[in-house]
């Protein structure tokens, strides 16, 4: 054996050796950690869906509903389907649950357990419009609520001034725990 070729071949084994230890623990080595987290975050949201579903009694809009699909790229999307809200004045300026200051004039939205820094798109389902919304606060409060909009969010959807309207919300997972939390 050629003494050049010996360096790479060590190099070789641990990199065989390092794989190997990462199947055996279970450690995703591929796209397939992206689908599991949003399985992890799917499982959430679904638990505190069906708390919302029996709360709204009456005022259920629409059957409530979680899974994660792949979007155009073959990506993992959290899918909900539930009601929602939106809040504005009486929080203008107040800290978010990521620490900044609300402001009802961007594109934000509070949901109880999607993880903060989620990109998502929400489509009024009367209307058909959608709004880009990022996930910075924690909510909505009120019972039978899934996600809670910015003034801007909401109008943009063509939500009526009081009430709750049905939505789809498709969420984008971040791609890594805290990365866009930390601001």
């Amino acid at each position: 054996m050629h003494i050049l070729s010996r360096p790479y071949l060590l190099s070789g084994i641990f990199i065989g050796a390092v794989l190997v230890l990462g199947l055996r623990s279970g450690i995703a080595i591929s796209g397939e950690d992206n689908e599991s987290k949003a399985e992890v975050v799917a499982e959430k949201v679904e638990k505190k869906a069906e708390q919302t579903e029996k709360a709204e009694g009456k005022n259920d809009l629409v059957k409530d509903k979680v899974e994660v699909k792949p979007n155009g790229k073959g990506d993992p999307v959290v899918e909900q389907v539930g009601e929602a809200s939106w809040y504005g004045k009486g929080f203008y300026g107040k800290k978010t649950a990521r620490g900044e200051a609300f402001d009802q004039r961007e594109r934000t939205a509070a949901h109880p357990t999607l993880p903060l820094g989620t990109e998502a798109t929400v489509t009024n389902l009367e209307t058909g419009k959608s709004v880009e919304v990022e996930i910075n606060d924690r909510g909505p409060y009120t019972k039978g609520r899934d996600i809670d909009l910015s003034k801007e969010a909401a109008e943009k959807i063509g939500m009526k001034k009081d009430g709750a309207v049905p939505v789809k919300i498709e969420a984008q997972v971040p791609p890594e725990e805290g990365k866009k939390d930390a601001k």
